[in-house]
């Protein structure tokens, strides 16, 4: 089973129109699709007024912060059309998973969005094994461990749940490619899990269409820097930046408050905000190796997991996981949990929980 979520975002309406335009060739194919295939489309509301949300973020309402048990803060945010819009999509979620349980086959996910910034397609994904197989099959960049930096995804919430998922974004939100893309993408995921294959001219050519340009290695990357801003009133980017552009230590990029920000590391440009809602300024990724994947990937099935109790500041908090006193242990022991394949999330300000995906 594969569900597709679109419109997560009210004005990235890409995937939305990807699935219109295909609606008469997945019918004309029906009788050759092996599997199921849902659509759940997001935000409702924010989509028809063409926002990116009304209220709050609908994919930062994925999992229950510490700053959001306050009474208060968890009362308006239930009182919010985005938590009504929540509450159904995961009614809908739960009731799929339901249904299909007892068939016994696999469920993948995938979110569609589109950037604000002028970029090639690529792919997002929480740094699990399962998730790299999937998204490797893309021959378009891949950004890994995002879940570090943004909190509250509905990808999240499908991994934690024990499912593969990923997301796709399909270039600048206004332009007719993003929507060319988003099909492209719909196509190769349906083709890769074996629900609907593609004859071989028309493979080659729909991968061509999520290529990126020459000066975007097609590799995966992980980011180094994310500047968090307060408002997006008050943040402005230098415009002409595109996702992926390489910027050097100490390059300009955007001015906040009137102040000029600069990069603190080099690397390459990601997801720079040209819009006026959200919170996530800018990102800086650079590419991971080869080799470093390679191990990575060996390191989350050999037995190294069985030391991690005796590290100092870390104990065990449930089967698949550990307690860690941030300002009693290891700089640095984030990225080794990281680096094992656990999900990391904040208990409390000192306080990290690292379990096992």
């Amino acid at each position: 089973m594969v569900v597709f979520f679109v419109g997560i975002h009210g004005n990235e309406i890409a995937g939305v129109e990807a699935f219109d335009r295909m609606e008469p060739y997945l019918r004309e194919k029906e009788g050759q699709i092996s599997g199921t295939v849902y659509v759940l489309t997001g935000n409702l509301p924010a989509l028809e007024a063409g926002v990116r949300y009304l209220d709050t973020d609908l994919n930062r309402l994925w999992e229950v912060h510490p700053e959001t048990d306050r009474q208060s803060h968890r009362s308006w945010l239930q009182q919010t059309r985005e938590y009504q819009q929540y509450e159904e999509i995961k009614k809908e979620i739960d009731g799929l998973l339901e249904r299909h349980s007892e068939a016994g086959g696999e469920f993948i996910f995938a979110d569609i969005h589109t950037t604000s910034a002028r970029s090639c397609a690529f792919v997002l994904l929480n740094d699990t094994l399962s998730n790299r197989q999937l998204a490797k099959q893309f021959p378009a960049p891949r950004i890994l461990g995002i879940e570090r930096h943004i909190r509250g995804t509905i990808l999240s919430y499908i991994n934690n749940l024990g499912h593969t998922a990923i997301g796709f974004e399909a270039g600048r939100h206004s332009e007719p490619h993003s929507v060319d893309r988003s099909e492209a993408f719909i196509r190769l995921m349906l083709h890769h899990t074996g629900i609907l294959k593609l004859q071989r001219d028309l493979f080659a050519e729909t991968e061509r269409i999520l290529e990126p340009e020459e000066f975007v290695p097609p590799a995966s990357y992980t980011i180094k820097y994310h500047r968090v801003i307060e408002s997006a009133e008050t943040f402005q980017m230098i415009p002409g930046f595109r996702n992926f552009d390489p910027v050097e230590r100490n390059r300009s990029l955007a001015y906040e408050n009137g102040k000029v920000v600069k990069s603190p590391v080099a690397g390459r440009i990601f997801m720079p905000l040209y819009q006026k809602r959200g919170h996530d300024g800018f990102f800086i990724i650079r590419e991971v190796s080869a080799f470093w994947l390679e191990l990575s990937a060996w390191l989350k099935n050999n037995y190294s997991h069985s030391i991690l109790r005796y590290l100092p500041g870390v104990k065990p908090y449930s089967p698949n996981g550990y307690l860690v006193n941030m300002d009693n242990t290891l700089v640095g022991i984030d990225d080794l949990f990281h680096l094992l394949g656990y999900r990391i999330s904040h208990k409390d300000e000192d306080t990290i929980i690292c379990y096992r995906r």
